[in-house]
């Protein structure tokens, strides 16, 4: 079961410690299987067989790729030890598709109860979640999607101490990010506390590194690791085309967003003047400004038509963040037959309307 594999090739990883020491090296290929430290962030490489390869770039780059001769391979940077707190920001280039076996996965250990825990953001033809016997926990919300959770039991296999019996804990992105170029954000936080309310507690942290994995398939990836903002935000791609007014210091406000057809417009208002204008694209990103301006905050939605809609993660003033679940109105929401029709604290915007976030 490919599954198997690939919480075995991550596992094995640690077995070969020795094998480059923890000294910092740039722009390295690594060929054979290795874990230590490059430019301040842990590393792991691992594979069975084949031509995969990883090259350690500055600081928390690296590059990879893979063939089809290659059976299983899996690497990544990130942290030792893991922390629950951590804040993940990714970007670069995921080279996968829909009919590779591959992932995009924020990935570590934990000892005391031991487990062994992914955050997927992006998946080819296999869902690693999928295990036989599996429990399914529900779903929650966190940096612009919804996750759905998933508990896998390993009996008497490898793991960080040996062969064992152990969890595995799964939050799989829904949707799945594409392929391609690809950035995000990991509130890890947001992951282990929905886990704990399921009972599925961690322990003590091992490592955690930003993965890419291939099993039986081809592709590449280019992946720069870093540590994100409180709350989720401050390190995916953003794109601005603001049209300030009052701005020039004061505050600096966020709004991660996205469209579902792209080109949809929003802007921000404080006080009831408008502070910045951006159009979305179908991707999550954070929409800047820097303004003087005070008084009740808002995110409009102005250009519905076809399948426009707008969604809304939260606005964030000098890192401060007002998730949209807490807002105090929002009149685009379609509910109960009608565009503002419902009570419901949503973060979409299906018509023209606005969600209101209360007094800056």
């Amino acid at each position: 079961m490919k599954l198997r594999k690939i919480g075995k090739s991550l596992i094995n990883t640690l077995i070969c410690t020795f094998a480059l020491g923890a000294t910092a090296v740039s722009a390295q290929t690594l060929t054979s299987n290795s874990t230590g430290t490059n430019n301040g962030f842990y590393y792991t490489f691992w594979k069975d067989s084949g031509s995969a390869s990883m090259t350690l770039q500055s600081g928390g780059r690296y590059t990879s790729q893979w063939t089809n001769n290659t059976n299983n391979w899996v690497g990544g940077k990130g942290w030792n030890p893991g922390s629950s707190s951590r804040v993940v920001s990714y970007s670069g280039n995921y080279g996968g598709s829909n009919s590779q076996n591959t992932y995009l996965a924020f990935y570590g250990w934990t000892r005391s109860p031991l487990v062994e825990y992914y955050v997927i953001e992006s998946y080819g033809s296999y869902n690693p979640a999928s295990c036989s016997g599996g429990t399914d926990y529900g779903s929650f919300t966190s940096d612009g999607a919804t996750y759905n959770v998933r508990r896998c039991l390993r009996q008497n296999q490898p793991s960080i101490d040996g062969n064992q019996t152990f969890y595995q804990y799964f939050s799989v992105r829904n949707p799945k990010k594409g392929f391609g170029n690809i950035s995000g954000t990991i509130t890890f936080q947001n992951h282990a506390n929905f886990w704990a309310s399921k009972g599925l507690n961690l322990g003590s942290h091992n490592y955690q590194v930003l993965a890419t994995e291939g099993y039986q398939s081809q592709g590449s990836s280019d992946i720069t690791v870093g540590t994100g903002s409180s709350g989720g935000g401050g390190s995916s791609s953003s794109s601005s085309s603001s049209s300030s007014s009052g701005s020039g210091g004061g505050k600096t406000i966020v709004v991660r967003a996205r469209g579902t057809a792209g080109g949809e417009t929003i802007s921000l208002k404080i006080g009831n003047t408008t502070v910045a204008t951006w159009n979305l694209t179908t991707s999550m990103a954070n929409y800047t400004v820097s303004t003087s301006a005070a008084g009740g905050s808002l995110v409009q939605y102005a250009n519905d038509s076809g399948n426009r809609d707008v969604q809304v993660d939260y606005i964030s003033v000098n890192g401060s963040v007002r998730q949209s679940e807490n807002q105090t109105y929002n009149t685009g929401v379609y509910q109960n037959g009608a565009c503002g029709g419902g009570s419901g604290r949503s973060e979409w915007m299906h018509c023209n309307g606005a969600i209101g976030y209360g007094d800056i």
